[in-house]
């Protein structure tokens, strides 16, 4: 085996044992730790993403009660829009019928006025009439007993 290019001897033992010495070694002080960090990283990596999720479903959560709270405002400020505008004509409503009653009983015045002005001028006519009828009528006698 002298004239081979590939000769086995008590070299390939050595060579056998270092290399397997060689892979425990690199296997202990370079795969191992190489490992654990692996691992580690991704035990963080699964920490924070479940972190994240748990942010994400309490954000959820937060955006789903500012909803329900603002829907609640805005039922609520409908409500009391509806309500103002309820008072609001109902106020109007008094408001008019206020001031209806107000020029019914000013015309009802005005009227009781008039003819109570009425009733004094055609009184005051009816005297004056027959004061004047009997003017007239003392005239004519007076005429004809003269």
């Amino acid at each position: 085996m002298e004239g081979s290019l590939v000769a086995i001897d008590w070299t390939l033992v050595v060579q056998a044992v270092n290399f397997l010495i060689f892979m425990v070694l690199i296997n202990k002080f370079l795969f191992q730790p190489l490992l654990n960090l692996m691992e580690e990283r991704e035990k963080e990596l699964e920490v924070h993403h479940s972190e994240v999720e748990a942010l994400r479903a309490k954000a959820e959560a937060l955006l789903k009660e500012v909803d329900q709270v603002l829907n609640e405002a805005k039922v609520k400020a409908k409500t009391f829009v509806e309500e103002a505008v309820k008072e609001a004509k109902k106020e109007r409503d008094k408001i008019l019928k206020e001031a209806h009653e107000k020029a019914t009983a000013k015309i009802e015045n005005s009227k009781k006025e008039i003819w109570g002005a009425f009733e004094t001028e055609r009184q005051k006519l009816e005297s004056e009439a027959e004061k004047i009828a009997e003017e007239i009528v003392r005239k004519i006698l007076g005429k004809k007993a003269a």
